[in-house]
């Protein structure tokens, strides 16, 4: 036994799982088993990609859990039965389940000791303890006192349910995990595969690499980027942050500093169209909407969110006269565009797909991702070793290693499916959002707030899209029953969710790069909260502002915009006490109560006048000191 469990057999077999479970989506999106006549639901494929997944990371992780590496083996073994035993019994089981109780209960029981023991592995405790909290709800919740009170269902049918249900494992969460979320992330593996991450750093440096603070606008500007692809900010603070924290150090920023503004651009990059972290098509799925109507409302934010952090950092830098990269060489912008034709291709033909052929995202994807290949194959055949091509050799290692970040994701969407079952199941979900509603009958305001606290809480320790999953049906039908249209409603829920990344006194996204950096913790995670501070605004704009979510006339839309900009100059040059020149005295405070009157929605307080009336004083604020600026150039030095 111990010589089979050490063979090098092994970690070529997991790589082969790993690589078959983004092939597996492919064909489903492609509706390859339609097309050739077989009868299969797609509950059956998204339970064959997750017992591959598990299998995988079983193989993967065997001997690091602390358990005999026989037992890995044949936690992987049964991973695969399982995933069988559903495949070939689903549409009896899912139907008829009350007329094979045991085979449903046995099911049941290997599903949910089977995923829980997985995600363990691959994101630590934190799942697997909600769900074991939301499990021992649908035991005993007609024990808790008060509006959440719930029925008690027998242990046997919870394990039935889990097993066996649509609307639980195999349900709309697994299911976008596995034909949506899965095929972007091979899309965002092959992108870098063909040198996307060396694009958008040498991008980063000739678009942002000037001036004052140009190493930290670096690194903000390829951590947005990346990610954006990436699906996780503490990934991408480990991916991006070895090089951008160290570059920033370099040039003056503080450890303190640099790491908190790697932390709050890499969070950034999660909300940061076109790709989100891949949450924007599980929004689109679960609102039916348009993925494109989900793009386009999170442009305006995005760019809000880090313009602001572009703002900070040039003040502080014409402050303490950091940053700057004097002596750096750049690559020319042509050859930056030259050595990036392939992923600029990927991003052209993906958006074309989506925007002008009217594809749904994962088919646009799909394509763009044979194009992707097809192509820089075809540059290694003719010019092997160029910038954008790409071997058959690296081609396979990345379907791999995508294809392991692949089965992660479904890990974390089959757990949340498990909840959801049980939020539906128990009618917790419809009884936390009626204990919402109540606060909201009092104030709209007392209502988002608690709903933020909570999403700041659920979204601790956890990936992007198991943070959206759980508050997309916790918190949001709450705010939508309440009249909140749903894009503004998914919207809130799903920026606090991310915002628990760099919230104290749980920053992972902080505490990661904190570690890179060598500053303390606590520390850097208090000045990613002061960094982010915009991000902890934009949703509550998202309800009383909807055109920032680019909803009404392109004049609301406009105006939203520009007060938005100016609000966020007089707000940071008045916190840092610097902007194009010093702010001393009054000036000070004067500047961050005009900027913060100019972001907040007075106009539903005391009329449109009030709010043009601050608009217009804070414009006035900053024009004095643009014309301070020009008395400053012209004294001799």
């Amino acid at each position: 036994m111990t010589l089979f469990t050490d063979t090098p057999l092994i970690p070529r077999i997991a790589q082969i799982l790993g690589a078959a479970v983004p092939v597996l989506a492919l064909i489903w999106v492609l509706r390859l088993p339609m097309r050739a006549g077989m009868l299969v639901f797609p509950e059956q494929i998204a339970a064959v990609m997750l017992a591959i997944s598990m299998a995988a990371i079983y193989l993967r992780t065997r001997g690091s859990a602390g358990l005999p590496v026989w037992l890995d083996m044949a936690g992987a073994l049964a991973s695969l039965l399982m995933g069988g035993w559903v495949y070939a019994r689903f549409q009896v089981l899912s139907e008829m389940a009350a007329f094979h109780p045991t085979e449903a209960l046995i099911l049941g029981v290997c599903v949910v000791l089977l995923v829980m023991d997985v995600l363990r592995r691959v994101v630590g405790w934190t799942l697997v303890a909600i769900f074991a909290a939301f499990f021992a709800y649908a035991l005993w919740g007609d024990l808790i006192p008060g509006p959440l009170s719930g029925r008690a269902i027998p242990l046997a049918q919870v394990f039935r349910y889990l097993g066996t249900d649509s609307s639980a494992t195999w349900g709309a969460s697994l299911q976008v995990g596995a034909y949506v979320v899965a095929v972007f992330v091979l899309f965002g593996g092959f992108l870098i595969a063909v040198g996307g991450g060396d694009f958008f750093t040498q991008l980063s440096m000739r678009v942002a690499g000037k001036g004052p603070g140009g190493s930290a606008k670096i690194a903000v500007t390829a951590s947005g980027l990346f990610g954006s692809v990436s699906g996780s900010a503490v990934s991408n603070v480990m991916s991006t942050g070895v090089i951008t924290i160290q570059m920033m150090m370099r040039t003056g920023f503080s450890a303190r500093q640099a790491g908190a503004i790697e932390a709050v651009a890499s969070t950034g990059g999660q909300l940061m169209p076109p790709i989100m972290g891949a949450a924007a098509f599980l929004m689109a799925e679960i609102i039916q909407v348009p993925y494109r109507d989900i793009l386009v409302a999170a442009l305006l934010p995005a760019f809000i969110y880090y313009l602001s952090i572009f703002i900070q950092i040039d003040f502080l830098s014409r402050r303490d006269g950091v940053g700057t990269l004097a002596g750096e060489r750049r690559v020319a912008m042509l050859r930056v565009l030259a050595n990036g034709w392939t992923p600029i291709l990927g991003f052209v033909v993906l958006l074309s797909g989506i925007f002008m052929l009217n594809l749904q995202a994962q088919v646009a994807a799909t394509w763009t991702i044979f194009v992707l290949l097809g192509v820089a194959l075809l540059a290694h055949v003719l010019r092997p070793g160029m910038p954008g091509s790409l071997s058959p050799r690296a081609a396979w290692d990345a379907l791999a290693t995508t294809g392991m970040a692949t089965a992660e994701v479904l890990l974390v969407t089959a757990a949340a499916g498990m909840i959801v079952g049980i939020l539906s199941a128990t009618g917790l979900g419809f009884s936390l959002s009626m204990m919402l509603l109540d606060i909201g009958g009092a104030s709209l305001f007392g209502m988002l707030v608690v709903t933020a606290l909570v999403a700041i809480l659920l979204g601790l320790g956890l990936p992007t899209t198991a943070v959206y999953l759980l508050l997309a049906s916790l918190a949001a039908p709450a705010l939508v029953q309440l009249g909140i249209a749903p894009i503004p409603a998914h919207m809130f829920v799903f920026y606090f969710g991310m915002l628990s990344m760099i919230t104290p006194p749980i920053a992972l996204a902080s505490f990661a790069a904190a570690t890179i950096a060598g500053a303390g913790q606590i520390q850097t995670a208090v000045e990613s909260f002061r960094v982010g501070w915009v991000a902890y605004l934009l949703p509550f704009l998202f309800i009383y502002k909807p055109a920032l979510l680019m909803e009404g006339s392109w004049p609301e839309i406009l105006y939203v915009a520009v007060s938005s900009v100016l609000a966020l100059a007089l707000v940071c040059g008045g916190w840092l006490r610097h902007g194009f020149v010093p702010v001393e005295g009054l000036l000070r405070p004067v500047w961050i109560i005009v900027g913060l009157l100019t972001i907040t929605p007075l106009s539903q307080m005391g009329g449109y006048g009030l709010e043009l009336g601050v608009s217009a004083l804070g414009a006035g604020l900053m024009l004095h000191h643009l014309m301070a600026v020009r008395r400053h150039r012209q004294v001799p030095a």
